[in-house]
């Protein structure tokens, strides 16, 4: 084995050793999972907690959720003050989020993400006897705007949600048709019929769009069976980051 190869080999059995140790565990706490802007209002604030050992750098930005470009290529709607900062452990601190005027929908809501990424700093992170990679971790929370005039939703707008069970491209899919102006964050999501019981794929945002339609995967081992009495379970995410608990009973859907 030639010498270049060697030192390959050992590049590779240290980098698993490093990631065999790596610890990926949010410290960075949020005091609320949302943030809605709502009759007019042009700035909102989140306060933030180090729960580290360790001192963070925080970065802060908006996006659509892409999470993919560069903070300072992003155009958004909505802006973070500061776009940076340090929090030292077991600090507390906040970041703004102000909303520049951009034109939005007057007629239903607009969602955004906002981007918390901590960076532990390696002055101030504890020694430990075992190699640990340390890695940014980023933290995102839905933000919505909700355009003057649109009143907030009542306990019954979830009467605004349809679902029904469709064949798409070879699966069945759960399909949530929202009339309403309000996104519907849903979660768990459970339908069940019979002694089967089929939990949809989780999606990163898990949201029916205002006056539009969501599909939501299931599970295709029994994609043969005929559908009896199905019955859908689920919680519907209100402003405050608290659920409810739904039911619905759906109309079985004909084989394919």
């Amino acid at each position: 084995m030639s010498r270049r190869r060697i030192a390959r080999l050992a590049r590779w059995v240290l980098l698993s050793m490093l990631l065999c140790c790596t610890r990926a565990e949010a410290g960075l706490m949020p005091e609320r999972t949302r943030l809605v802007f709502s009759q007019g209002e042009r700035e909102l604030s989140l306060r933030l907690a180090n729960t580290n050992p360790h001192a963070v750098v925080v970065q802060s930005w908006v996006d659509q959720g892409e999470g993919s470009q560069a903070p300072d290529t992003v155009q958004s709607a909505l802006f973070v003050l500061p776009a940076v900062q340090r929090l030292s452990p077991q600090a507390i601190s906040q970041v703004r989020v102000l909303y520049t005027g951009e034109p939005l929908p007057t007629d239903r809501e607009s969602v955004f993400w906002l981007n918390l990424y901590e960076i532990p700093l390696l002055a101030d992170a504890p020694q430990a006897s075992a190699p640990r990679l340390l890695l940014g971790l980023n933290t995102q929370i839905k933000v919505f705007h909700r355009p003057p005039g649109l009143a907030d939703p009542g306990p019954q707008w979830s009467d605004a949600l349809h679902f029904r069970l469709q064949w798409q491209a070879g699966q069945w899919v759960l399909v949530c048709r929202n009339d309403s102006p309000y996104f519907a964050s849903l979660a768990s999501l459970r339908v069940s019929d019979g002694s089967r019981e089929l939990v949809p794929r989780v999606t990163p945002d898990q949201m029916a769009p205002p006056y539009g339609e969501q599909a939501f995967v299931l599970p295709t081992d029994d994609a043969a069976l005929p559908w009896q009495h199905p019955r859908l379970t689920f919680q519907l995410i209100d402003d405050s980051g608290r659920s409810s608990d739904h039911v619905r009973l759906l109309i079985p859907p004909n084989l394919p």
